[in-house]
């Protein structure tokens, strides 16, 4: 199983005409996310969708640029697959659109690249305006043993050192498009890792509460109280006191009802925590509260 895949969209033979400011690529959407959109969950195919916009003359060729799926603190998951989602692409490249496979490390394919080529008088090209989504990136599902961990994608050079360039016009002076997402990076969420449990009988809550932890200070668990009056998509998230989330606790939408979240004095990646003082933040619909906590040992 591979670590870090690089994809990359290569061309042959790259034309264009100059691209203004503003042509390029962002991520529209990901499937697999968990509730919020900076979450991706286990044991489900993850697919992150490009969006390409070209808002200048249109283009003979789309090459030479590309994207890296990597994980900063080694997760792992299955194949990397790439794919064309928008109908009729292929017929914007009248020589082909091509996918290739490569390897760096010489231990399979870890670096995918397309190319299309057209227009002059071959075919159209990639119109002047156009703004859709256009590729598809599939990695997974990703085992819940990575439960806390970060996949990210950005841009990368081909192959893998290069240029990031859409055609030339002259031949010899790449226009750059823009990749608008910088890295972008996603917490790995095992579902099964966050279960919330109802606490039943009586009347539904008037009103969003969350309550103090008990027992406060603890060691080694500590138990947080939350009341839903309505539906609602909740998190509750864990801070150290430099203010940096070392625990997404609860990340799910929950039906109206009284809740109870146990902690267990971990982190995201299952690693118990020093003693010292915590924070932790409720957020459902416009309620948000945060509250301290003790951990002793």
């Amino acid at each position: 199983m591979k670590v870090k895949f690089l994809l990359v969209l290569s061309a042959l033979v790259v034309f264009s005409f100059s691209l203004s400011f503003g042509a390029g690529y962002t991520i529209d959407h990901v499937d697999g996310a968990y509730g919020t959109q900076d979450s991706i969950q286990t044991g489900v195919p993850v697919v992150f969708y490009i969006r390409t916009t070209n808002d200048s003359n249109y283009i003979f060729g789309v090459g030479t640029n590309g994207f890296r799926i990597y994980s900063p603190d080694s997760a792992t998951w299955g194949g990397t697959v790439p794919d064309t989602v928008y109908p009729g692409w292929s017929a914007f490249w009248a020589f082909g659109f091509y996918l290739n496979a490569y390897s760096v490390d010489g231990a399979g394919a870890d670096t995918v690249g397309f190319g299309g080529i057209g227009g002059l008088s071959t075919g159209p090209g990639l119109p002047a305006g156009f703004d859709s989504v256009t590729y598809s990136i599939t990695i997974g599902p990703i085992d819940t043993t990575n439960h806390g961990k970060t996949i990210c994608i950005d841009s990368s050079y081909y192959p893998p050192a290069g240029e990031w360039l859409w055609g030339a016009d002259p031949p010899n002076n790449g226009i750059s498009p823009n990749w608008y997402a910088t890295p972008q990076c996603y917490t790995i969420i095992n579902p099964n890792e966050l279960a919330v449990t109802e606490i039943g009988g009586g009347n539904l809550p008037a009103e969003f509460s969350l309550q103090q932890n008990y027992p406060n200070p603890f060691n080694p668990t500590t138990q947080i109280n939350f009341d839903l009056p309505t539906k609602s998509k909740v998190s509750i998230l864990i801070y150290n006191v430099l203010g940096q989330k070392i625990k997404t606790l609860v990340d799910e939408q929950l039906e109206a009802g009284k809740y109870v979240e146990e902690w267990d004095g971990t982190n995201d990646a299952g690693v118990k925590v020093s003693s010292g003082i915590y924070f932790y933040k409720m957020q459902a619909d416009n309620f948000v509260q945060t509250k301290k906590m003790m951990l002793l040992k």
